[in-house]
């Protein structure tokens, strides 16, 4: 007999009566049937399902069969059961009269549509397999089993989107893997997606010509082998369907004659939190096939990581590891609580090494194994050793009064939890010599491409990694993190490099004068807005490269976090009204988040609404005059917007303790009001007075360039150690941190 055969045998199950599969973010009725096993269930005894890992499913609620989210649980007749949401992924049903023998049933619907509900809404990720575990306790007194589980597939919707991902350093005459991607509205492969995209950039062939039709086998993506350039160069590979009317540019690529020594690498290094080691395996595959990323590290939070399901992930680290092609990091997140340390991650340079956590060996682990319970003891262990450690903001800040710079050569500053520059200016503050890396730190099993959908603890789109290395191999790349030749960006393969008097990215050097020349090249994958120059937290110069404005649209952006710590996003809410103009199109900015959205209030209003943390979001709208004549600069607009700060998160720990719910407290409130005419003349910009929250009316800038090559020449050089840093602004307001180059001036 079967392991689930014995489950059902005793414990009984848990089987899916509706169809295997829901589409991502839509609304489902799924129905779902706890049948009891030779245990049975007595009065007090509980049957507990748990989705197991952080999903975004819409909260079931029990008050109004009416409604959407209705959940109906009905026992069989003359038993009579209560039912307990804990959380936004459990449901508990407790028996309190009557027994449930052997074969008998429990209908549970998450949904219900029979009493003219529309359905619940379903998590916004694709996931092959979405587990319902089911604990059967059939007295009360704590003595359990696990039920057979149920098992639904998410699958990705409708496509709005096309994607292109290419090598960023392309050799003429070599072939290289172009990755195309139809995307729906939560940037999950579009399964169903059967058009026909035109492939152009110059000089690019493909090997079955440049026109490719997607089919079934496809499922949303398609990985082209054998593509050439035949001329070198600088450029974007185009998509477009015309008759979906999808269109869509890849990241930037540079073809050469050869390769140069050291090429621009992508990767995702931090990502992971998936709670079934089952789905390791899963999230390689995605990193690889979908994200196209170069480099993966599967960062498990170690308070939550059974040596077991460890085994598991070196398995997978080692099945996936291709050198040239794709390579895992192996490592383990140490996720020390605040007094501790913080979170940091670790990364190995070799495979099959333990994980020594910050708590729980005796409950994860096996006899002998311990754990390291403040990050000096991590420090201690790891010293030594060829060892990376990287301090970033996730359920927990990591604590920057601790710091070992053999061990930790660069601070994560971007995530799906937002984006933190202040860790980054904390780091340069305390005169650490630190790199920038930005990574995707989701439960959702889409390294490198991650979304927050309606997930109460993400707000961003995920970083990513631009890593310079000699070779594509486990050593090239944590040899170049090591040597801080990375950076890190809100996920947009924006190209950089940076020089300083000659050293590149991470290097220091010794100078022996007070004058330094900076030398920024950037290539887009959107227009550029701004390039900002540092010389540790002084800004020394701001390269601006957008268009000037019309005149006839404008941008309003909030921008900022709540505090310098985990969970630290800020909601929105307000309006923006154009008086005497009417509005015409509208386009969201960095609208990462589905919470952030917009609504038309009349011909010259529109309400609107942000979630977003760290990074700069909003609106741009072009302005029409009521009477179809010439805008009037007269005409006065005004943007009122009141703000909620998020001061605690969702949960507590990993699970350690009970569950506590986001909070919230009012926050600032801002009215600005300026006439086109007034705008014209500068921007109306209200400063809050931290951590960069802030409202800004503006003109819009016009779209003028994605590429900037410039130098400055800085004669305010400072005796000591001077990292000057870059940090790089679309008009689209994805953004990049270019780690520093360390001038050492000696007078």
């Amino acid at each position: 007999m079967s392991t689930s055969d014995q489950q059902a045998g005793k414990w009984g199950s848990l089987e899916l009566v509706s169809a295997p599969q829901v589409e991502a973010g839509e609304l489902a009725s799924i129905h779902l049937r706890f049948v009891a096993g030779g245990a049975g269930l007595f009065p007090g005894g509980t049957v507990s399902i748990d989705t197991n890992s952080d999903s975004d499913w819409a909260p079931p609620q029990l008050g109004d069969a009416s409604a959407d989210g209705y959940l109906k649980v009905t026992p069989p007749a003359g038993r009579a059961v209560s039912v307990h949401t804990p959380d936004h992924k459990s449901i508990v049903i407790t028996l309190q009269s009557g027994e449930l023998k052997s074969g008998e049933s429990i209908d549970i619907v998450l949904g219900d549509r029979s009493g003219g509900g529309g359905g619940l809404r379903a998590q916004t990720f694709y996931e092959p397999r979405r587990n319902f575990l089911c604990e059967v306790d059939p007295t009360g007194d704590g003595t359990h089993g696990s039920a057979e589980m149920a098992v639904l597939r998410i699958a990705g919707g409708n496509a709005e989107s096309l994607s292109a991902i290419a090598p960023s350093d392309i050799e003429v005459g070599s072939s290289f893997a172009l990755l195309l991607k139809a995307e729906d509205r939560w940037g999950n492969p579009a399964e169903r997606y059967r058009g026909t995209v035109e492939v152009s950039a110059p000089g690019l062939i493909l090997p079955d010509g440049n026109s490719l039709a997607f089919d079934e086998d496809d499922a949303g993506v398609r990985r082209i082998d054998g593509a050439v350039f035949t001329e070198a160069g600088a450029t974007r590979i185009d998509l477009e369907d015309a008759q979906n009317g999808l269109s869509a540019s890849s990241n930037q690529v540079r073809i050469t004659q050869e390769l140069p020594a050291l090429k621009l690498f992508w990767g995702d290094p931090h990502s992971g939190q998936i709670a079934d080691a089952s789905k390791i395996g899963d999230y390689f595959t995605y990193a690889k096939e979908v994200s196209g990323l170069d480099f993966a590290g599967y960062q498990r939070n170690d308070s939550a990581h059974s040596t077991d399901d460890y085994d598991v992930q070196q398995v997978q680290e080692k099945a996936f590891h291709e050198p040239g092609r794709f390579v895992p990091l192996p490592g383990f997140e140490w996720s020390g609580n605040l007094a501790a340390g913080g979170h940091h991650n670790v990364y190995f340079s070799r495979f099959d090494l333990p994980m020594k956590r910050w708590n729980g060996a005796d409950r994860l682990g096996r006899p002998g194994e311990t754990d390291l319970p403040h990050v000096r003891d991590l420090y201690n262990y790891y010293r030594g050793t060829d060892t990376v450690i990287t301090p970033h903001v996730g359920g927990q800040h990591a604590d920057l009064q601790f710091h070992d710079p053999t061990l930790e050569p660069a601070v994560e500053v971007t995530s799906t939890h937002g984006s933190f520059e202040w860790i980054l200016r904390e780091s340069i503050e305390r005169g650490y010599e630190m790199g920038f890396v930005g990574g995707n730190d989701c439960h959702t099993g889409r390294p490198g491409d991650d979304r927050p959908g309606h997930q109460e603890r993400r707000y961003s789109k995920g970083g990513l990694t631009g890593v310079y290395a000699d070779e594509l191999t486990l050593k090239g790349i944590l040899s170049a993190i090591k040597a801080k030749r990375v950076y890190a960006t809100t996920g947009a393969r924006i190209r950089a490099a940076v020089t300083v008097d000659g050293h590149f990215i991470g290097e220091k050097f010794s100078c022996s004068n007070s004058t330094c020349e900076i030398r920024v090249s950037v290539e887009g994958t959107a227009p550029l807005e701004r390039i900002e120059v540092y010389r540790g937290l002084e800004l020394v110069h701001t390269e601006h490269l957008a268009g000037p404005p019309t005149g006839s649209r404008i941008r309003v952006l909030w921008d900022g976090a709540s505090r310098m710590s985990s969970y630290s996003g800020i909601s929105w809410d307000g309006y923006i009204d154009v008086g005497d103009g009417e509005i015409g199109d509208v386009s969201p900015v960095r609208f990462d988040s589905p919470r952030s959205r917009y609504e038309r209030a009349g011909v010259s209003r529109i309400d609107v609404a942000g979630w977003a943390c760290g990074y700069p979001s909003g609106v741009v709208v072009d302005l029409t005059d009521k009477s179809g004549s010439k805008i009037k600069p007269d005409i006065e607009i005004t943007v009122v917007l009141d703000s909620q700060l998020i001061i605690g998160e969702t949960f507590g720990l990993h699970g350690e303790v009970g569950p506590r719910r986001m909070a919230l407290a009012p926050g600032d409130s801002v009215r600005v009001s300026a006439t086109l005419e007034q705008l014209a003349d500068r921007a109306a910009r209200v400063e809050l007075g931290h951590l960069n929250r802030s409202v800004t009316l503006e003109l819009a800038p016009e779209p003028a360039t994605d590429r900037a090559d410039f130098t400055v020449i800085d004669d305010g050089v400072l005796p000591g150690v001077n990292p000057y840093w870059v940090k790089v602004v679309q008009q689209d307001m994805e953004m990049a941190w270019i780690s520093p180059v360390f001038a050492d001036y000696m007078p």
